[in-house]
């Protein structure tokens, strides 16, 4: 009888968090610890197949391949140019057939003995992708990233008023369901008015994580506030190794601190420019600290009618920490 003495490889890690969340700094963070690997954002458990990915690749309104396909350019043909974009794509036709955890674990197998670092946001748009993950991977470990409501509000309000001066006519989908949910299904060539309110979305975004990770062992999952990290790195990333059971050295620490280092901290080659937030691949470095304390009182900066928190989303807020 034949037996593979070699070595398992480490499950990988999921980072869960909403969109304009801070997970792309966060991720490559991650990525930079000298026994971890965090690829772009791959969107893969939004399909049980590789071959039901493409298809939905095709018919997204933003990139959706991107981060993949870098991922490949740069782990199987050594950097990412327009020649291993072409090889990349050849790479994952050949492998349509495959479950879209098969593709994580050969990525897995490449960066070996690093562990990898997964965080793609549409993972937890429903609750069937993230149970796709544990079903796929049981032993996998999982970050619930956290950000204070008005800090993620600012940010995708901000992100929709820059789409909206770029290509007023088309707002992606996911980012009117951001800044909307009730607009979750409205077509995106619309020009109707959507009200500014995307509480709802971290609500909602923030609960689907909540209902996932109870069925996860305790052992298994973290919840980690990106205020935290950005006000005290030094303890808060040294906190997150520990957990993890990984070097917490000051080495390692420090190189942690430097995102900007990833080989996908920034634009990639044509045919795979993005597989990231924007604002990240302009600037890619670790931003300052919030310069004050957010609050769940004060009226919204977005809206001039005196509008804030739901009790709802106050009390959300409240179990992750925030006053």
């Amino acid at each position: 009888m034949n037996v593979d003495a070699s070595p398992p490889v480490p499950d990988p890690i999921f980072v869960l968090c909403p969109p304009l969340s801070f997970s792309s700094h966060f991720a490559a963070m991650l990525g930079q610890h000298p026994q971890l690997y965090a690829i772009p954002e791959a969107h893969l458990f939004v399909a049980e197949t590789l071959q039901e990915w493409w298809d939905t690749c095709a018919k997204t309104s933003f990139n959706m391949s991107h981060g993949l396909v870098r991922a490949v350019s740069e782990l199987f043909y050594g950097e990412q140019n327009e020649t291993t974009v072409q090889l990349a794509h050849a790479w994952l036709r050949r492998r349509l057939p495959f479950t879209s955890g098969y593709i994580i674990e050969l990525l897995a197998e490449r960066v070996y003995p690093r562990a990898l670092v997964e965080k793609s946001p549409s993972m937890i748009f429903h609750l069937e992708s993230m149970q796709r993950v544990a079903r796929m991977f049981p032993l996998a470990r999982f970050i619930h990233l956290v950000e204070h409501p008005r800090r993620h509000g600012e940010a995708v309000v901000a992100a929709i008023k820059g789409a909206v001066a770029h290509h007023p006519n088309r707002v992606p989908q996911w980012l009117r369901q951001l800044v909307c949910f009730s607009a979750a299904h409205t077509d995106e060539s619309s020009q109707e008015h959507v009200e500014l309110d995307p509480q709802q979305a971290w609500l909602a975004l923030n609960k689907n994580i909540g209902d996932f990770l109870e069925a996860v062992p305790e052992a298994q999952k973290l919840r980690v506030r990106t205020e935290d990290d950005l006000r005290d790195p030094d303890v808060g990333l040294a906190s997150i190794t520990e957990w993890l059971a990984i070097r917490s050295d000051a080495e390692a620490i420090d190189a942690m601190k430097h995102p900007e280092r990833s080989p996908y901290a920034r634009f990639g080659p044509e045919g795979a420019r993005y597989g990231d937030d924007a604002a990240f691949l302009r600037s890619p470095s670790l931003p300052e600290p919030p310069a004050e304390l957010d609050d769940l009182d004060t009226p919204f900066s977005w809206r001039d009618d005196g509008g804030g928190f739901s009790l709802e989303v106050r009390a959300l807020a409240r179990t992750f920490g925030y006053d």
